[in-house]
């Protein structure tokens, strides 16, 4: 336990400058009445609790007024006031660096409260004791508290306080629990009397269900039903189908010759695209006849090409008239389409006979054409002979005019005229023979 060792009073009320030292154990300050023993109480009291307030204790004249105590671990706690407003609490601990504190109002700091151990004692919520300082007329320790007070305060003591805290606590608890019990009682009543409103809830779940599998059962009778009008309306009109198709059919018994002729025609279309064939043939022998043609005035002075042209001629007349005849089966083919047509139309079986006639007078035609086709292929074997006696002739002709070429290159003059000949002019003489 600390004790004070030393008090220094500076300008507090009657005090100038005191010093004040104390020795262990108890101290008796004694003198005249009015000569500041009060004072020194009610300065420590200003330095321990921070009473009173305002600056109404600063020696008259004074502008800083300034409480010290040195306790006996050495510590120096000093409270100080000035009439310019600054207040402080100054604590120095030995060998650690003074703490200044300020901004504290109407309390103590803990800090210094913990270097002095001084505090006031927490009777109730409203009311404190002082233990450590009285006024002074006051009596002996507690004595002029009542018996509460003092009961209080020596259980704060001796620590019984603490188990009259934790009893309160317990009690508070205990209090707050049994409310809570009571709430969720009433709440657990209120609850069972709601839940007797859901009681028919099964039930209703056991409805829900059944109606469930109706809606189930009625969403696949519903599919059931559009497949089978789907499948209705698929009937009808198959039904209109082959209703029409028996009509075509009954409509249609009679044209067994017709297919006939219509099977004697597409012979006939075979045979037009037999013709159209040869007239592939025939143009690519029109090429040939142009050529031979080229080669031949090419070689006038042939004697035996001019028999050959003439030959050539008479098969490209022959040619022409098979050109006329294959525009005639293209006709006919037009024709044969026309009655194909007709043909399927049941309706109109009178016009393809008309037509079928008249396609029969077109074959006729066409097998006097193919008489005509055959002489032309004995013509045109012959034209062949005469294209090859053509290239033969031309491959004599240049043989003679290489053997006449080297003759005059090596005579060097020209027969006719004995002039100079050289390869230019020899050019130019073989260039009017060819």
């Amino acid at each position: 336990m600390s004790y004070i060792k030393k008090l220094v009073v500076d300008n507090f009320q009657s005090h100038e400058h005191t010093e004040v030292e104390f020795g262990p154990g108890l101290n008796v300050i004694v003198g005249p009445s009015d000569h500041g023993k009060s004072a020194l109480v009610r300065a420590l009291r200003w330095l321990f609790y921070n009473e009173p307030r305002g600056t109404g204790f600063i020696r008259v004249g004074s502008q800083l007024c300034r409480v010290r105590v040195v306790m006996d671990d050495g510590t120096v706690v000093t409270r100080l006031r000035t009439t310019s407003g600054k207040n402080q609490y100054l604590l120095q601990r030995p060998g650690e660096e003074e703490m200044v504190f300020e901004g504290f109002g109407s309390e103590v700091p803990a800090e210094v409260i913990k270097a002095t151990g001084v505090r006031k004692i927490l009777v109730d919520e409203h009311s404190k004791a002082e233990l450590n300082l009285g006024g002074q007329l006051d009596g002996p320790f507690l004595l002029a508290e009542n018996g509460a007070v003092r009961a209080k305060v020596i259980g704060q003591l001796g620590g019984v306080h603490l188990l009259d805290w934790a009893q309160r606590s317990v009690n508070t608890e205990l209090r707050r629990l049994r409310d809570e019990e009571n709430r969720i009682g009433e709440r657990l009543k209120s609850l069972a009397e709601a839940l007797r409103a859901y009681e028919h809830l099964p039930e209703l779940q056991d409805r829900i269900e059944r109606c469930a599998d109706l809606l189930r059962q009625a969403e696949e009778k519903g599919r059931a039903i559009d497949e089978l009008i789907g499948l209705r309306r698929e009937w009808e009109v198959n039904s209109a189908a082959l209703a029409e198709t028996e009509r075509i059919l009954s409509e249609l018994a009679g044209c067994e010759e017709a297919e006939e002729r219509v099977r004697y025609l597409e012979g006939i279309g075979r045979k037009y695209r037999e013709m159209t064939a040869l007239l592939q043939e025939m143009r690519l022998v029109e090429t040939r006849l142009n050529d031979a043609e080229a080669v031949i005035t090419g070689s006038g002075r042939v004697p035996a090409a001019e028999d050959l042209l003439v030959k050539v001629a008479d098969l490209y007349k022959e040619w022409s008239e098979l050109s006329r005849t294959a525009s005639e089966l293209a006709r006919v083919t037009a024709l044969l389409n026309r009655i194909a047509l007709i043909a399927g139309r049941t309706g109109e079986l009178g016009v393809g006979e008309a037509r079928l006639s008249e396609a029969e007078g077109v074959l006729r035609t066409l097998t006097s054409c193919s008489e005509v086709l055959r002489e032309w292929h004995e013509h045109e074997k012959a034209y062949r002979g005469v294209c090859l006696a053509a290239e033969r002739y031309q491959k004599e002709m240049e043989q003679h005019l290489k053997a006449f070429r080297d003759l005059l290159m090596e005579l060097g003059r020209c027969p006719v005229c004995l002039g100079e000949l050289n390869r230019e002019a020899i050019k130019r003489v073989l260039a009017e023979y060819r």
